[in-house]
This record gives C-alpha cells, structure tokens and sequence, in this order.
C-alpha cells in the first residue's frame, strides 16, 4: 500500500502552474514587460544650431510618434513646430520632447516608450536656420528602434 501524499494532488498541480506562471512574469519583467522602447542618441557639435554664429545654442527637438509619416514631406519647420497634431491629424500618435546643449562630445540618450499604434518615429528640431529637410529625420520603426544623429550648425545628420 502506497503512503498518502501530504499535499493532494490537485493543490500540487495548483502550486506548479503557480511557480510556472511567475517564472513566465519574472523573465516578461527582465525583458521590459514586452514594451517597445525607443533610443535616441544624439552628439552634438560646438557650432550645433549656431544661427550662423561662432557660438552653438541649445537644441529643442520633439520626438513625433506617427502611423504614417508622409504629411511632413516638404512642409517648413514654421508650419511643422507647435502644430504636429495638426499636420499629421489622424496618423498622429504621440510626442516627446528635449533639448541638447552645444559641443557635448559624449552621446546624450534619451529613451521612451513607443505606443503601440506608432510606426515610425520622427525626430524634429528647432534649429534656428535649418537648410533644406535635414531639421527633421523619420525612423521607420521596421527598421529599428533605435537612432543615432549628430547635430550640425543646421541640420540633423543620422550617424552610424
């Protein structure tokens, strides 16, 4: 004759699912909790958004979260800054924003969570006298999530 278990069978089963489930939550948790994050990472130049000048000035920039990023191509910064909810409408998702000071050698990070409706995010700044589109760079989301530039006197530069 067998001896009775201590703990019945059906509390055994309960207690391993149990364990599995938090195994499975503990290694969700280590990997973000399954949020997609997003990395900028920007180096900027001592003539960085200099005006023009010898001396650089603080960067403004906004990280725009859109569905479809196609309503910036060929709009100026003027009618793009403070109106983005307005020039993406619909495809608009979201907004993050910062700054970056002048000859910071060193790469500044900035990182956010993405939402999940984003497909591409696109970097935005306020240079005082920007030239051509290179104020703002689009960063398709199939393509990564993560972005490197470096900022210029008057442009955004993507950097390896």
């Amino acid at each position: 004759m067998r001896p009775e278990p201590l703990v019945p069978r059906p509390m055994r089963t309960a207690a391993f699912l149990l364990a599995a489930l938090l195994a499975l939550g503990a290694v969700s948790c280590a990997r973000g909790g399954g949020k997609r994050m997003f990395t900028l990472e920007l180096t900027s130049l001592p003539k960085a958004n200099s005006c023009g000048r010898e001396t650089g000035n603080s960067l403004s920039f906004r990280l725009v979260q859109v569905v479809d990023p196609t309503p910036i191509a060929g709009v100026p910064l003027g009618s793009v800054w403070d109106r983005e909810e307005r020039v993406f409408g619909a495809s608009f998702v979201g907004m993050k924003e910062g700054y970056v000071d002048p000859g910071q050698a060193k790469k500044v990070r900035f990182q956010f969570e993405l939402d999940p409706k984003a497909k591409a995010v696109l970097f935005i700044g306020s240079f005082c006298k920007p030239q051509g589109d290179c104020w703002y760079v689009t960063r398709p989301l199939a393509e990564g999530r993560s972005l490197r530039l470096t900022i210029d006197e008057f442009c955004a530069r993507v950097t390896k």
